[in-house]
């Protein structure tokens, strides 16, 4: 039913934080030049699938026509609340009203400090340093030359017939990097090569807005000789005169309706959305323990803010999502296969319905169990700095220690803080888990018979503008940020968001773009992102980038296998997912080889996804299979049109 503008009091862009994620889609990364058409997918609005992207059928479709990964885009919506706070419904064209979107993302990675510096040492010194800035304006901002701006770019789709579709908004800037007193002395052609594409602007059918990701496209611009230099790595996270197209920034909209031709409504939101590129995804329907949504809940839980009514726990929101990413990641990480794989006695997908009980022995013991192998939030007890704990992640200060290991000399941290925990609303439910304090009911996005939702037009009114947050953020990582994927340790400093207690800003999930600038989310990651995806390759976030994969081709073809067949003729065949990239060795400490060769060839590794074949456990449960599949050969420049490899 279309909304009455006469009753609208607010709007709200949704998903308040968007992900789009990178891929080579209309894009030649061997000459750095655009080919072809951009090919992108959209993720599902509805939280809680396991399954690929709608419209895609196996992971070899994540690939466009040649080969190339597609880019994941996030679409944003405008929803109308009235004074009470109740959501009226979406507006759009099809209401007839018209959307001006407004976007601004820049990529200021090069302006920033350096990694964990605690030295505050910024990234390429020699260019712009503190010295030329006033003294009045001392903070990276104002490092220009080293920032990817291309300014706050507009479009929307008319309503006047045939309605024609705009043209793609492109968000291009600058990265001057070394070579700006140079700047006037170049070829027109050169200073092309300086350009760098963020992505771009599109809109539906129905006028919401379309961000569609860079192509993940890294390079140094140091040699005005090679347009498209990729020279050796030689710095950890801190490559100098090196630019990527990962980028950050605000979105926002200007509604406008005509009625009669006379009476003209026109309205803002109250806050801008939040967009983020990021690298692709390449374990879906795999998630993380501790998510961004994860993170920004417990800042808000912790400023007083609920926008739940103080509910108990609930299972399968709350509990169950923590202990069913274990299971996942037992696919992508050899660890957490020797504990919560196929045959640990940590797969708690046997003992999901004990797991969701209240009531009971069997269930209190259990409960008692996982609870006691939690680590505790903050680095609380520095006695838990073992893998004994959960998760078995790495933490903001480091690798986690393996059994037997020490910190070198050298190191100034206590061991607890090289160890992930849950975040302090994690912990709190699953202690009310433990003491059987919590309900069992089926979560948000699914319906009263177990089933989710088709789309987000299909939920509840209601339930909308929540289910599109949590479904936008459900797939980043939360924990370790050293650096992250989506956003560095930032995302867990509660002055980025406006945590305000005003009922009708909930869910409480938006960046205080009065303070926080296009960039300032993603510059303290990685440069290029490429290096931190090397490097970070044992127990970080296999969940994005992961560590160890079994081949969709040394799988039985679209058969189902028992459990003892799983073991003794699959799991052997784990193998390396980044094989084909050379490590880096710990010394000589600026050869980073396995940087150098993610850079070049990061756009020919495999998807994990879920596949049509099951495994029959001992007790005769059907457990899921998730397997790599549209691995690209790792040859130096090898063509696109090679078939897909092991």
């Amino acid at each position: 039913m279309p909304v009455d503008f006469h009753d609208i009091d607010r709007l709200e862009i949704f998903p308040p934080i968007g992900i789009a994620r990178v891929g080579d889609s209309g894009f030649d990364l061997s000459r750095g030049v655009s080919y072809g058409d951009i090919e992108w997918f959209l993720p599902s609005d509805i939280p809680g699938s396991d399954e690929l992207p709608p419209g895609i059928q196996s992971s070899d479709q994540l690939r466009d026509s040649k080969k190339r990964i597609k880019r994941q885009a996030v679409r944003f919506r405008v929803y109308a609340f009235d004074r009470n706070g109740n959501v009226l419904g979406e507006v759009n064209n099809e209401s007839g009203y018209e959307l001006k979107w407004t976007v601004h993302v820049a990529n200021a990675k090069g302006a920033f400090t350096e990694f964990r510096d605690p030295t505050q040492n910024r990234r390429n010194p020699d260019v712009q340093p503190e010295s030329e800035l006033t003294s009045v304006q001392p903070n990276v901002d104002h490092r220009t030359d080293l920032i990817v701006n291309p300014g706050p770019k507009s479009i929307g789709r008319t309503l006047v017939e045939p309605k024609p579709d705009p043209n793609p908004v492109p968000l291009t800037g600058i990265f001057y990097g070394s070579r700006k007193k140079s700047y006037a002395s170049l070829s027109e052609t050169q200073k092309k090569d300086l350009e760098v594409n963020l992505g771009e602007l599109r809109t539906d059918q129905l006028g919401r807005l379309i961000f569609i990701a860079g192509a993940g496209y890294a390079r140094c611009v140091s040699d005005p000789k090679i347009p498209n230099f990729q020279p050796d790595i030689i710095s950890e996270f801190d490559s100098i005169d090196w630019v990527d197209d990962i980028c950050d920034g605000w979105v926002d909209v200007v509604v406008q309706k005509t009625v009669d031709n006379t009476t003209t409504f026109t309205k803002k939101p109250k806050n801008k959305a939040t967009v983020l590129s990021a690298p692709p995804k390449f374990a879906w329907g795999i998630n993380a323990p501790t998510t961004l949504y994860d993170v920004i809940e417990n800042l808000a839980h912790k400023n007083g803010i609920s926008w739940r009514g103080g509910d108990p726990v609930e299972f399968y929101e709350n509990i169950w999502p923590v202990l069913q990413s274990t299971y996942g990641l037992s696919w992508v990480n050899e660890q957490g296969f020797q504990g919560h794989g196929v045959a640990g006695k940590g797969n708690f997908l046997l003992f999901e319905k004990v797991l969701g009980t209240p009531d009971g022995e069997d269930s209190r013991i259990l409960r008692d169990h996982i609870f006691e192998r939690l680590r505790k939030p903050n680095e609380e007890d520095p006695s838990e700095a073992s893998t004994k704990f959960m998760p078995r992640l790495s933490g903001d200060d480091g690798d986690a220690l393996e059994p037997g290991e020490n910190l070198s000399h050298e190191s100034t941290t206590p061991p607890i803080r090289r160890f992930a925990a849950l975040t302090e609303l994690q912990y709190t439910r699953f202690k009310q888990w433990r003491e059987g304090k919590f309900k069992s009911s089926q979560p948000f996005w699914k319906k009263q018979d177990g089933t989710p939702y088709a789309n987000i037009e299909a939920a509840p009114l209601q339930f909308q503008p929540w289910l599109l947050t949590f479904a936008a953020l459900e797939h980043t990582v939360g924990e370790p940020l050293y650096p992250g994927i989506e956003m560095y340790w930032l995302a867990k400093e509660a002055s980025i968001y406006n945590l305000t207690k005003e009922p009708l800003a909930i869910p409480p999930f938006r960046i205080n773009h009065t303070t926080v600038g296009p960039g300032h989310l993603s510059r303290g990651l990685s440069l290029p992102w490429q290096s931190d995806f090397a490097q970070c390759n044992t127990h970080w976030w296999p969940a994005s980038r992961p560590d160890d994969v079994i081949n969709i081709l040394d799988w039985p073809q679209g058969q189902s296998i028992t459990e003892a067949n799983f073991i003794k003729d699959i799991a052997p065949k784990r193998r390396k997912w980044d094989r084909g990239i050379r490590e880096t060795p710990d010394f000589p400490v600026d050869y980073f080889p396995g940087c150098t060769d993610m850079v070049r060839s990061w756009q020919k590794l495999g998807f994990i996804s879920k596949q049509h074949g099951t495994i029959q456990a001992e007790g005769g449960e059907k457990l899921p299979v998730f397997l790599e599949q549209g691995r690209l050969k790792m040859e130096k420049n090898a063509p696109f049109t090679l078939p897909l490899s092991l």
